[in-house]
């Protein structure tokens, strides 16, 4: 009952808290808005290589086929929180803005010797702008001010499982089964201008809100070599698939464009039932672990680890429309690459406690990332690039798998024109990864 109350409180608390994830980026007023939410602390270190991180120190709920490989008995307890500082320029015109949010919540077991299972609440998507431009009709200038809020979030159930476990190979599969909801929306109001100012004008509103279903699957191939070196590849499908919504619009008229509550109807379309054919995504991806032990002080020996992880993500907006959107936003193919390393002076860090130092015990991180986005700007075609670092930090009290990582991200966005709006940010992202002491769950007990 302990558990259960626990669970509860958890997704509840999880529930209220994520809602309030918005974004700060122009970016984020095309379609749905940004894909995905801020990075998350554990693979933002790598490079944001998110397919590979595959431990039972992780709850990897990006790739599904993960689950199986958590410790049997020891349930993991995730949740992030992310920051993000920006600075946006256009010509001579600059802005700063930042966010902070939780990012994710998620629970995460082993059953038995072959299936693993989770589930949790992450952002789908999320909306989040503020800008203007002014265009002179005659005599009058008017204001026109565009922004955007809100997001949509997916709570998800996954299970995964080994096709088959050999001694040194194993494949898995998994899939999370979602279900998407929340409400974006997007203003424009514009005003005459009269000595610097203005606050009378007439208002666009659309609100979409998701209420729909949604699955995503998983698989990772693992083998070990006779060095005790070892291969995974991965690979993580978002297929195509259609998104329920309810969709309104509406036109006012405002003696103030900032007191909804003054708003005169001109017209509203009342809520439309829509299905929204959603970017089918792919993400490759590959480690190489090197194992080895050497020889320290005093006889003592530590088994380290270099990990490399590198990818490859696409995704086809091409073909991507919205059902209720006359504008001509042309999309293109979004690509994107990353590298990362991780090294680990002890890997062994639960048994070997009494020998090692606090800094051998430590995960260290370092990556990079390039993507094209599906973005256009005067032409051509707006790149997302960054450097990344990360730490992951034990908390070895008896047995547990408990963790804190830390990642952070330094990046730019934009098309390298100067007078083209571009992005300069920076990325802090916390996460916490819970192992209850003693707990041994899904386990037989036998009475004596």
């Amino acid at each position: 009952m302990r558990r259960l109350l626990f669970l509860f409180s958890f997704f509840v608390l999880g529930s209220s808290s994520i809602a309030q994830i918005t974004a700060n980026s122009p970016y984020s007023s095309f379609g749905l808005g940004e894909i995905g939410g801020l990075d998350h602390a554990r693979t933002s270190g790598i490079g944001n290589s998110l397919g590979t991180a595959i431990d039972s120190f992780t709850l990897n709920y990006y790739n599904p086929s993960s689950y199986n490989s958590l410790s049997t008995g020891n349930p993991l307890f995730s949740i992030g929180v992310s920051s993000l500082i920006s600075n946006f320029s256009e010509g001579n015109a600059s802005n700063t803005s930042s966010i902070s949010s939780i990012q994710n919540f998620a629970f995460g077991f082993k059953i038995r010797k072959y299936f693993g299972a989770a589930v949790g609440l992450r952002p789908y998507s999320r909306k989040g702008y503020d800008f203007a431009n002014y265009e002179v009709i005659g005599s009058d200038s008017i204001k026109h001010n565009y922004s955007g809020t809100g997001g949509i979030n997916e709570l998800f159930l996954g299970l995964s499982t080994n096709i088959f476990k050999l001694k040194s190979t194993q494949l898995s599969v998994g899939a999370n089964l979602g279900y998407l909801f929340g409400t974006v929306e997007n203003k424009r109001s514009s005003t005459i201008v009269q000595d610097g100012q203005g606050i009378t004008g007439g208002v666009d509103l659309e609100l979409l809100r998701a209420k729909s279903f949604h699955y995503d699957l998983g698989l990772n191939f693992t083998h070990t070599f006779r060095n005790s070196h070892e291969l995974m590849l991965s690979a993580m499908i978002d297929p195509a698939q259609n998104i329920n919504a309810s969709y309104s619009s509406g036109r006012y008229f405002a003696p103030d464009v900032n007191n909804s509550f003054a708003y005169d109807t001109l017209s509203y379309s009342g809520l439309q039932d829509v299905r929204i054919a959603s970017v089918p995504r792919f993400t490759y991806g590959v480690r190489y672990n090197i194992s080895r032990q050497t020889d320290e002080d005093a006889g003592k020996k530590l088994n380290n680890l270099l990990a490399i992880h590198a990818s490859l993500s696409t995704a086809d907006y091409t073909k991507f429309t919205l059902p209720f959107d006359t504008s001509s936003v042309n999309f293109l193919n979004s690509t994107k690459y990353t590298l990362g390393l991780e090294f680990i002076p002890e890997t062994d860090f639960i048994n070997n406690k009494p020998i090692t130092k606090f800094y051998e015990r430590i995960r260290y991180r370092v990556g990079g990332y390039f993507a094209e986005l599906p973005y256009q700007t005067n032409g051509e075609q707006v790149t997302d690039f960054g450097t990344t670092f990360g730490l992951g930090l034990p908390m070895v009290i008896k047995n547990s798998l408990s963790s804190i990582n830390l990642g952070f991200t330094f990046g730019q966005r934009g098309v390298g024109n100067q007078q083209s709006l571009s992005e300069t940010y920076y990325g802090i992202n916390i996460g916490v990864t819970i192992a209850p002491l003693g707990d041994n769950w899904f386990q037989k007990r036998k009475l004596n």
